[in-house]
Protein backbone atom coordinates (compact mmCIF):
# COMPACT_ATOMS: atom_id res chain seq x y z
CA UNK A 1 0.00 0.00 0.00
CA UNK A 2 2.91 2.39 0.81
CA UNK A 3 4.47 1.72 -2.20
CA UNK A 4 1.31 2.48 -4.38
CA UNK A 5 0.71 5.40 -2.12
CA UNK A 6 4.13 6.76 -3.52
CA UNK A 7 3.40 6.12 -6.81
CA UNK A 8 0.13 7.84 -7.24
CA UNK A 9 1.96 10.89 -5.71
CA UNK A 10 4.50 10.85 -7.79
CA UNK A 11 2.50 10.68 -10.60
CA UNK A 12 0.71 13.20 -9.93
CA UNK A 13 3.80 15.25 -10.01
CA UNK A 14 4.60 14.66 -13.11
CA UNK A 15 0.86 14.84 -14.22
CA UNK A 16 1.10 18.55 -12.95
CA UNK A 17 4.55 19.30 -14.18
CA UNK A 18 4.20 17.55 -17.98
CA UNK A 19 0.55 17.41 -19.06
CA UNK A 20 0.06 21.02 -19.41
CA UNK A 21 -3.25 21.66 -17.31
CA UNK A 22 -2.01 22.86 -14.16
CA UNK A 23 -0.58 26.39 -12.67
CA UNK A 24 2.85 25.08 -13.24
CA UNK A 25 2.18 25.32 -17.52
CA UNK A 26 -0.49 27.94 -17.03
CA UNK A 27 2.28 31.52 -15.91
CA UNK A 28 4.17 29.44 -13.69
CA UNK A 29 6.26 31.84 -11.59
CA UNK A 30 8.34 31.96 -8.45
CA UNK A 31 11.02 33.86 -7.22
CA UNK A 32 13.16 33.88 -3.51
CA UNK A 33 16.77 33.20 -1.92
CA UNK A 34 18.52 30.03 -1.27
CA UNK A 35 20.94 30.10 1.53
CA UNK A 36 24.04 28.06 0.86
CA UNK A 37 26.01 26.67 2.83
CA UNK A 38 29.37 24.67 2.17
CA UNK A 39 31.04 22.27 5.33
CA UNK A 40 27.34 23.61 7.40
CA UNK A 41 28.23 27.23 7.32
CA UNK A 42 26.60 29.93 5.43
CA UNK A 43 29.10 31.37 2.85
CA UNK A 44 26.41 32.89 0.59
CA UNK A 45 23.09 33.48 -1.16
CA UNK A 46 21.88 33.03 -4.32
CA UNK A 47 18.34 35.34 -5.36
CA UNK A 48 16.18 34.34 -8.45
CA UNK A 49 13.65 35.18 -10.13
CA UNK A 50 11.59 32.68 -12.58
CA UNK A 51 8.46 33.75 -14.85
CA UNK A 52 6.26 31.62 -17.66
CA UNK A 53 4.18 33.76 -20.73
CA UNK A 54 2.11 31.12 -22.86
CA UNK A 55 1.25 27.90 -22.60
CA UNK A 56 2.32 25.11 -24.26
CA UNK A 57 4.34 25.11 -27.02
CA UNK A 58 3.91 29.17 -27.05
CA UNK A 59 5.58 29.21 -23.76
CA UNK A 60 8.31 31.62 -22.46
CA UNK A 61 10.69 31.12 -19.84
CA UNK A 62 12.59 33.59 -18.25
CA UNK A 63 14.65 33.00 -15.88
CA UNK A 64 17.50 35.91 -13.54
CA UNK A 65 19.53 34.87 -10.44
CA UNK A 66 22.48 36.29 -8.66
CA UNK A 67 25.06 34.14 -6.97
CA UNK A 68 27.09 35.86 -4.16
CA UNK A 69 29.57 33.48 -2.55
CA UNK A 70 32.48 34.49 -0.28
CA UNK A 71 34.80 31.30 0.57
CA UNK A 72 38.39 31.16 1.69
CA UNK A 73 39.72 30.03 -1.58
CA UNK A 74 38.06 33.18 -3.34
CA UNK A 75 35.07 35.03 -3.98
CA UNK A 76 32.16 34.76 -6.56
CA UNK A 77 29.71 37.25 -7.49
CA UNK A 78 27.82 35.38 -10.36
CA UNK A 79 24.44 37.22 -12.06
CA UNK A 80 22.74 34.96 -15.27
CA UNK A 81 19.83 34.89 -17.33
CA UNK A 82 18.72 31.78 -19.35
CA UNK A 83 15.78 31.90 -21.17
CA UNK A 84 13.75 29.00 -22.78
CA UNK A 85 10.87 28.19 -25.05
CA UNK A 86 7.97 25.45 -25.72
CA UNK A 87 6.46 22.77 -23.72
CA UNK A 88 9.97 21.12 -22.32
CA UNK A 89 11.48 24.62 -21.53
CA UNK A 90 14.08 24.31 -24.26
CA UNK A 91 16.97 26.81 -23.53
CA UNK A 92 17.43 28.77 -26.27
CA UNK A 93 19.85 31.69 -24.88
CA UNK A 94 21.56 32.28 -21.52
CA UNK A 95 23.98 34.96 -20.64
CA UNK A 96 25.89 34.77 -17.25
CA UNK A 97 28.62 37.74 -15.60
CA UNK A 98 31.05 36.15 -13.24
CA UNK A 99 32.97 38.75 -11.20
CA UNK A 100 34.59 38.01 -8.31
CA UNK A 101 38.80 36.64 -8.75
CA UNK A 102 38.28 35.28 -12.16
CA UNK A 103 35.76 38.15 -14.01
CA UNK A 104 34.23 36.91 -17.34
CA UNK A 105 31.31 37.23 -19.55
CA UNK A 106 29.44 34.99 -21.51
CA UNK A 107 26.88 35.01 -24.16
CA UNK A 108 25.91 32.16 -25.64
CA UNK A 109 22.61 31.11 -28.08
CA UNK A 110 21.23 27.40 -28.58
CA UNK A 111 20.01 26.47 -32.08
CA UNK A 112 20.82 23.71 -34.88
CA UNK A 113 22.24 21.02 -32.58
CA UNK A 114 24.95 23.85 -31.19
CA UNK A 115 25.55 25.71 -28.37
CA UNK A 116 27.82 29.40 -29.81
CA UNK A 117 29.67 31.49 -27.39
CA UNK A 118 31.20 34.39 -27.21
CA UNK A 119 33.20 34.55 -23.87
CA UNK A 120 34.76 37.91 -22.89
CA UNK A 121 37.57 37.49 -20.12
CA UNK A 122 39.69 40.63 -19.21
CA UNK A 123 42.65 39.15 -21.33
CA UNK A 124 40.28 39.44 -24.79
CA UNK A 125 37.66 37.81 -26.02
CA UNK A 126 36.81 34.15 -27.58
CA UNK A 127 34.60 32.35 -29.43
CA UNK A 128 33.30 29.04 -28.36
CA UNK A 129 30.79 26.32 -29.91
CA UNK A 130 29.80 22.64 -28.82
CA UNK A 131 27.33 20.25 -29.32
CA UNK A 132 24.02 20.95 -27.78
CA UNK A 133 22.06 17.53 -27.98
CA UNK A 134 18.30 17.39 -29.08
CA UNK A 135 17.08 17.52 -25.19
CA UNK A 136 19.41 19.32 -22.93
CA UNK A 137 19.16 21.47 -20.52
CA UNK A 138 21.57 24.05 -19.18
CA UNK A 139 22.75 23.10 -15.45
CA UNK A 140 25.31 26.09 -14.76
CA UNK A 141 27.54 25.33 -12.22
CA UNK A 142 26.29 26.69 -8.88
CA UNK A 143 23.04 28.24 -9.60
CA UNK A 144 19.98 25.91 -7.39
CA UNK A 145 17.40 27.42 -9.45
CA UNK A 146 18.35 25.91 -12.74
CA UNK A 147 17.30 22.09 -11.66
CA UNK A 148 13.83 23.74 -12.00
CA UNK A 149 13.83 23.04 -15.65
CA UNK A 150 15.43 19.86 -15.14
CA UNK A 151 13.14 18.44 -12.70
CA UNK A 152 10.40 19.38 -15.52
CA UNK A 153 12.51 18.07 -18.21
CA UNK A 154 12.55 14.21 -16.60
CA UNK A 155 12.19 12.20 -13.28
CA UNK A 156 14.05 9.17 -14.51
CA UNK A 157 16.54 8.69 -17.40
CA UNK A 158 19.52 9.98 -19.54
CA UNK A 159 19.71 13.51 -20.23
CA UNK A 160 21.86 16.11 -21.76
CA UNK A 161 23.30 18.81 -19.99
CA UNK A 162 25.10 22.01 -20.84
CA UNK A 163 27.55 23.56 -18.52
CA UNK A 164 27.99 27.22 -20.15
CA UNK A 165 31.28 28.04 -17.75
CA UNK A 166 33.19 25.09 -18.50
CA UNK A 167 31.94 25.36 -22.43
CA UNK A 168 30.58 21.82 -22.87
CA UNK A 169 27.60 18.87 -22.36
CA UNK A 170 28.04 15.66 -20.79
CA UNK A 171 25.40 13.12 -20.42
CA UNK A 172 23.63 13.07 -16.49
CA UNK A 173 21.17 10.26 -15.12
CA UNK A 174 18.47 11.43 -13.38
CA UNK A 175 16.85 9.34 -10.91
CA UNK A 176 13.40 9.45 -9.21
CA UNK A 177 13.58 8.41 -4.87
CA UNK A 178 9.52 9.41 -4.42
CA UNK A 179 8.42 11.81 -1.67
CA UNK A 180 10.27 12.64 1.35
CA UNK A 181 9.73 14.54 4.47
CA UNK A 182 12.29 17.45 5.17
CA UNK A 183 12.91 19.74 7.45
CA UNK A 184 13.68 23.09 5.68
CA UNK A 185 14.61 25.99 8.31
CA UNK A 186 13.16 24.11 11.08
CA UNK A 187 9.49 23.56 9.09
CA UNK A 188 8.65 19.92 8.22
CA UNK A 189 7.59 19.98 4.60
CA UNK A 190 6.54 17.02 1.98
CA UNK A 191 9.04 17.29 -0.99
CA UNK A 192 9.61 15.06 -4.25
CA UNK A 193 13.83 13.72 -4.62
CA UNK A 194 15.67 13.72 -7.76
CA UNK A 195 19.09 12.81 -8.07
CA UNK A 196 21.27 13.70 -10.92
CA UNK A 197 24.23 11.61 -11.45
CA UNK A 198 26.41 13.64 -14.04
CA UNK A 199 28.97 11.30 -15.80
CA UNK A 200 32.60 11.76 -14.36
CA UNK A 201 30.74 14.46 -11.91
CA UNK A 202 29.73 14.54 -8.43
CA UNK A 203 26.15 13.22 -7.44
CA UNK A 204 23.34 16.42 -6.65
CA UNK A 205 20.28 15.51 -4.96
CA UNK A 206 17.34 18.24 -5.30
CA UNK A 207 14.00 18.59 -3.28
CA UNK A 208 11.20 19.95 -5.21
CA UNK A 209 7.80 20.63 -4.63
CA UNK A 210 4.13 20.02 -6.23
CA UNK A 211 4.91 22.43 -8.60
CA UNK A 212 8.58 21.79 -9.44
CA UNK A 213 9.82 24.78 -7.38
CA UNK A 214 13.39 23.86 -5.70
CA UNK A 215 13.47 23.91 -1.96
CA UNK A 216 17.08 22.76 -1.61
CA UNK A 217 19.80 21.18 -3.81
CA UNK A 218 23.14 18.85 -1.91
CA UNK A 219 26.24 17.96 -3.40
CA UNK A 220 27.64 15.95 -0.77
CA UNK A 221 31.13 15.31 -2.17
CA UNK A 222 31.75 19.14 -1.96
CA UNK A 223 29.12 19.50 1.11
CA UNK A 224 27.76 22.34 -0.75
CA UNK A 225 24.04 22.75 0.12
CA UNK A 226 21.62 25.56 -1.10
CA UNK A 227 18.39 25.89 0.55
CA UNK A 228 15.47 28.11 0.31
CA UNK A 229 14.83 31.04 2.91
CA UNK A 230 11.16 30.86 2.86
CA UNK A 231 9.35 27.76 1.70
CA UNK A 232 7.03 29.17 -1.25
CA UNK A 233 3.13 29.29 -0.96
Amino acid sequence: MRHAHRSVLTAALWTILLAGGAAAQTGAEDSGTFRILVNGREVGTEEFSLRQTGVGPNSEFVATGRVQVLLPSGSLDLTSRLRSTGFQADPVSYEVAVGGDAPRRIVGTVGSGRFSARIVTPAGEQLREYVASSGATVLDEGVAHHYYFLARRTRDGRVPILIPRENRQLMAQVSDMGEEQVTINGTPVTLYHIVVRPDGGEERHVWVDVLGRVIQVEIPDRSYKAVRTEIPR
